[in-house]
Order: C-alpha cells, then sequence, then structure tokens
C-alpha cells in the first residue's frame, strides 16, 4: 500500500512537473470577442485578424523563445458577462495582457477587472469618447481611432449628401450614445435637422415601436449608429412600414454582416440598402496588401472593420515584450509607446523579423500597422483617418479616405 501511494505521489508530481513545463514553453494573451449578441456577426473575423498575428510570429520563432497562445472568451455583447469574462482571463488564465473588447461598454466593463490587476487592455474596436477619460493607470489603450472624429464625418458627409431632414437611431450604449450626439451638434452646425434621435436596447425581437418614431416626421434618411443583428431588424421593419427614403450608417453597420443588407437579392435587385453611404475608421496606406495577406492567409475576404487594428494590437503586445525582455503587465505598458511610435526605424505590419532583430540589437522602432499609424497619444488613444463607403451592386466600395 506504501508502494502504491509513493508511485501515485511521484506520477502526479512528474505530471505536475510536465504540465508547468508546458506552460513555461507558451505566453498568453488574452481575446475578449463579441461571439455572440449584438456585434456578434462581427467577432469571428476580428478573431481572425488576432489569431493573424499570432500564427505569424509563431512562425518565425514565437516571443522569448516561446510561442503565443490566444485565449478567447466571448463577451456576448453584455458589459456584464465582458467583465466576467476579463475576470477569468486575469485570474484563471492569468494573462499579462488582453485584446479587446469590441463594444465600447464592455471594454469600460472590462478595465474594472484589468486595471487593478495591472493587466494592459488593447480595444481594436471601442470607438466611445469616454474611453480616454479612464483613470487607468496607463493600461487601456485602442487602436482604432475615436467617434469624436468620425462623428464630424458623419455629419459633414450627411451635409455632402444633400440631406435636410434626418432621424437617428442608436443603440443605448456609450458607443450609441457618444456618436449619435457628435453626429447630431455636426449636423445642425452645419444647417441640418435632427428630427428625432431614437435610443434602442439591444436584443428586442421587433423594433417597430422604433420604427414608427424614426419614421413619423418623414426623414430623407435614417442615419443608423447601430449593431448588425438589431440595425438589421430596424431596416426591414422601416421597409416594411412603407419607408423609401435612404440609410446613412456607421461602423457598426459595415460589412457582411449587414451590408448590402436585407433584401438584397442581386446586382440587378440590389434592394433597399443599395446607394447607402457609411463612414468607418480606416485602415493604413498598406490596407490593400494586408487585406490580401488576410485573404491569403484563409481568414478573408471580408468587409467587416477593424480586424486590421486587431492584427496590430496583438503584435504590438507582442513587440512590447520583447523589448522589455519579459511578459507582464507593467512590462508591456511601459514598453507600448517605444515600439508603436517615434523616433525609432519605422518597421511595417509585415516587417515582423526585422522588428525583432532590429529589437534585439538593442536599436528602438517604430511600428507602422496594418491598420496605419499607432502612435499611442498619452490617453492611450490613437489619431486615424475616416473611410467613407457605400454599398453599390450588393457590394460594399470604399469611396474615399476622410483625414481625422
Amino acid at each position: 500500500m506504501k508502494r502504491i501511494f509513493i508511485l501515485l505521489l511521484t506520477v502526479g508530481l512528474m505530471l505536475t512537473l510536465t504540465v508547468s513545463g508546458m506552460g513555461a514553453e507558451t505566453i498568453k494573451i488574452g481575446a475578449l470577442m463579441s461571439l455572440t449578441g449584438g456585434l456578434g456577426p462581427y467577432g469571428p473575423s476580428i478573431l481572425d485578424g488576432a489569431q493573424m498575428a499570432v500564427d505569424m510570429i509563431n512562425a518565425a520563432g514565437g516571443v522569448l523563445g516561446k510561442q503565443l497562445v490566444l485565449v478567447v472568451r466571448d463577451t456576448a455583447t453584455s458589459p456584464d458577462v465582458g467583465r466576467d469574462a476579463a475576470s477569468k482571463l486575469v485570474e484563471l488564465d492569468r494573462v499579462p495582457a488582453i485584446v479587446g473588447a469590441l463594444s465600447s461598454g464592455v471594454t469600460l466593463a472590462a478595465s474594472s477587472v484589468t486595471i487593478p490587476a495591472e493587466v494592459v487592455l488593447i480595444s481594436p474596436a471601442s470607438t466611445a469618447p469616454s474611453i480616454p477619460a479612464l483613470d487607468d493607470d496607463d493600461y487601456v489603450f485602442r487602436t482604432v481611432v475615436s467617434d469624436a472624429v468620425q462623428g464630424v464625418v458623419l455629419g459633414r458627409l450627411a451635409v455632402v449628401l444633400n440631406y435636410k431632414r434626418v432621424s437617428v437611431t442608436y443603440v443605448n450604449n456609450d458607443y450609441g450614445k457618444g456618436l449619435a450626439e457628435t453626429f447630431k451638434s455636426t449636423f445642425e452646425s452645419l444647417g441640418g435637422q435632427v428630427l428625432t434621435m431614437v435610443a434602442y436596447e439591444e436584443n428586442k425581437p421587433s423594433y417597430r415601436g422604433e420604427v414608427d418614431n424614426l419614421l413619423s416626421k418623414d426623414p430623407q434618411a435614417i442615419v443608423m449608429v447601430s449593431y448588425p443583428v438589431d440595425g438589421n431588424k430596424q431596416i426591414v421593419e422601416a421597409v416594411e412600414a412603407g419607408y423609401q427614403g435612404d440609410f446613412l450608417m456607421t461602423d457598426g453597420m459595415k460589412g457582411e454582416g449587414v451590408s448590402p443588407g436585407p433584401a438584397c437579392l442581386s446586382a440587378e435587385e440590389p434592394g433597399p440598402l443599395e446607394g447607402s453611404y457609411g463612414t468607418v475608421a480606416s485602415g493604413g496606406f498598406k490596407a490593400a496588401q494586408f487585406e490580401a495577406a488576410y485573404d491569403a492567409g484563409g481568414y478573408g475576404p471580408s468587409t467587416i472593420p477593424y480586424y486590421d487594428k486587431a492584427y496590430d494590437a496583438v503584435t504590438l503586445i507582442a513587440l512590447a515584450m520583447i523589448r522589455a525582455g519579459e511578459a507582464t503587465g507593467p512590462a508591456i505598458r511601459d514598453n507600448l509607446r517605444a515600439v508603436a511610435g517615434p523616433p525609432g526605424e519605422v518597421v511595417f505590419f509585415d516587417e515582423w523579423e526585422k522588428a525583432v532583430a532590429l529589437l534585439q540589437q538593442g536599436k528602438e522602432i517604430n511600428y507602422e500597422g496594418a491598420a496605419g499609424s499607432v502612435d499611442f497619444k498619452d490617453t492611450g488613444d490613437v489619431e486615424g483617418n475616416i473611410e467613407i463607403w457605400k454599398i453599390e451592386g450588393c457590394q460594399v466600395i470604399k469611396v474615399m479616405i476622410v483625414p481625422g
């Protein structure tokens, strides 16, 4: 009996050492993604962008002699679920950095967990103007430009399209409120009239009441600061109610999750969204090369936004680890700006091995990402441009880039 006990103890010890050894050969990075809920149609593509960076880095030898592992947890596009998911990444998975979340409200909720735990949080998609105001001890960043920029461009676009009277529907969270208010103030300052502002709650089976309110004053266009699942419902119900006006959309309504949208049967029968315009934070000047690499890698093609910004977030975390020589939250935080901005030598998204070689030589780098420059401000924000896009022939096409 004693021999059996000693044998079991020895086997258990060996298994523990083996598992510990396996853990020591990897570095975990968390991913807070909307795989379900209002942004569910967007989550997989953005997650693919993050995974593409991990695969590229691992194929080139990893980080600090170890392979990266992306630990993914679904936020369900819910602040409460997202906060719980962040807690698991921090307490159970012990990650030093997290890419996410997508929804601004979820990012704000998750930050209440990550900041005190000294875990870096980089969102590729949370655009609410309220995020830079966080008392975050410099642990919260984002690789996407603020809606304080997108809302201004959206308001100007509405005027260029000769809209005089519009109604606005917006998701009732930090993203929706911030972008809708910026649009309203810009549009009205240029002579436009916002007939009604309708806040909607997510995940309702029908939005007929909200749609009736939007249509009640006969708008020329409905401005949709929405998420794809609920936005699709509102478009269908507006058309069913007899609406024949235009739709003007934001980043939350771009891509195959929505556009070209309901009832788009073919280029010959394009449906109610044909000719609609929208705005989104743009990619970098190498956007076409990145999109081609994303497609060639088996991840695309996709017109959903921000997978390039997820790629940049992972890459920056990894470069910060290499510069620091360790994979801890404080070390990543303290080295992010050094690898992301000047005065170092410029390296592009597809120059990982060059970037690593420069860092190993003790030189500084300035990463220019798939999504453009990621020169972090003191607030963790970045500057950026806005893309104007259009739905034409059941396809989403890029119209122009407006400087931010």
